[in-house]
């Protein structure tokens, strides 16, 4: 007995992608950028080289802007997805970690694809099944009715 490997998602470009599913990629790598940007340089630069300016103007950015607002996407994302809350709180979470949101966001958009494609071929089995029904039900109507009419014979033959 062979067992298959799951398949994986199929690959959707980024210009077929949904308004909604282009914004949170776009908000993942910039809040990402920027926390990497604010923890590998801006804080080293802050604590050892006493220039405060980098970290005070990018963590505002930040901490005000960038960050709520993904959040807010994140949240959107994951209801309109139907995503589970462990993982609209991964989705959310890793825009504190540097690195983190556009890894989080790929995964999310492969779940998101995954269970796309797996909500279409369901929806195309049962078109096929509701059309093979209603082809079985219609099939024997024409073929009781043929049977059942009269032949046009001559009556004198």
């Amino acid at each position: 007995m062979t067992e298959t490997a799951p398949s994986a998602p199929p690959r959707v470009a980024f210009a077929s992608r949904p308004l909604l599913l282009k914004a949170y990629t776009v908000l993942a790598w910039i809040t990402g950028t920027a926390i990497t940007i604010l923890e590998l340089v801006a804080l080293p630069l802050k604590w050892w080289a006493h220039s405060p300016g980098l970290g005070n103007g990018l963590g505002l950015v930040h901490g005000m802007g960038l960050y709520p607002l993904y959040v807010v996407v994140c949240l959107v994302v994951a209801f309109a997805y139907r995503v589970s809350i462990p993982h609209m709180a991964v989705m959310a979470l890793a825009g504190l970690l540097p690195f983190a949101s556009p890894l989080v966001a790929h995964w999310t958009l492969r779940h998101i694809d995954r269970r796309e494609a797996e909500k279409a071929a369901k929806a195309e089995a049962r078109a096929r099944a509701k059309a093979a029904k209603r082809a079985a039900r219609t099939v024997p109507k024409q073929a009781g009715a043929t049977a059942a009419e009269p032949q046009d014979t001559p009556a004198g033959s």
